[in-house]
């Protein structure tokens, strides 16, 4: 598994540690099916590179685009989604991304394109962003919104009682499943024709042209995660971690 430097509380902690919920998670999933985890901590573009090649496996949480399914194969991982917007106090309530037309949108260089088909918004990618970064670049006024997932970013608000920020809410879509991504170039990825693959529509994660082959260590690990949704365990994990 390989994740990027910087802390993202309570899922892991920074490098060179590494504990928190996906630790736990991915290791307690891997132990079904006899396997063990090992975590590589390094930028997140080296990872992406590292995913391509196949010299890391998976990343524990991956948004969706058409040009990563090309080498990553996404696995829903139990654990619930979604995404917030966070700004100073003094910013308008935003309801959808079109609003940001004109303002900076703060991010982590290789994150997801929350702006995808949104003209005139600005952005300010550094190479690591934690919340706590963007907190700091926003109270500059090096930037004006910052989109991240909803847990974390609550979870953080909750522990440093923070009130110099606003969240909004009902900017980026309501929860979501959150996914892994495989990489398929990994010795452990297997796959075969998807036989409910359409091509009369675009790809995305519920529409592939392949799926998982049942004899290969992915397709194990799915399993894996699956059952722990079933019988409570990632719901378990995740009140001991968020609540």
């Amino acid at each position: 598994m390989g994740y990027r430097t910087n802390e993202r509380p309570p899922l892991i902690t920074k490098a060179p540690e590494n504990q928190g919920l996906y630790p736990e998670l991915y290791q307690r999933a891997a132990e079904k099916i006899d396997c063990n985890i090992e975590i590589i901590r390094a930028p997140k573009k080296r990872l992406l590179k590292s995913l391509r090649e196949g010299e890391i496996d998976f990343y524990p949480g991956l948004n969706f685009t058409q040009e990563r399914s090309q080498y990553i194969f996404y696995i829903e991982n139990g654990l619930p989604g979604g995404d917030i917007g966070l700004s100073r106090p003094d910013f308008p309530t935003v309801e959808h991304l079109e609003q940001l037309k004109g303002y900076t949108l703060l991010k982590a260089s290789g994150g997801p394109d929350y702006l995808e088909g949104v003209g005139g918004v600005l952005v300010n990618a550094e190479p690591e962003m934690s919340t706590n970064d963007a907190i700091e670049l926003l109270n500059k006024n090096r930037g004006d919104f910052f989109i991240y997932n909803k847990a974390s970013l609550e979870y953080h608000l909750k522990l440093s009682g923070n009130t110099s920020i606003k969240l909004h809410p009902n900017c980026c879509g309501g929860v979501t499943p959150l996914y892994l991504g495989f990489s398929r170039a990994s010795k452990h990825f297997n796959d075969q024709p998807n036989p409910n693959y359409s091509n009369k529509y675009p790809i995305s994660i519920d529409n592939t042209p392949s799926t998982l082959s049942p004899d290969s260590i992915a397709f194990k690990f799915q399993l894996a995660l699956q059952e722990m949704v079933h019988n409570g365990e990632t719901d378990k994990l995740y009140k001991k971690f968020y609540k």
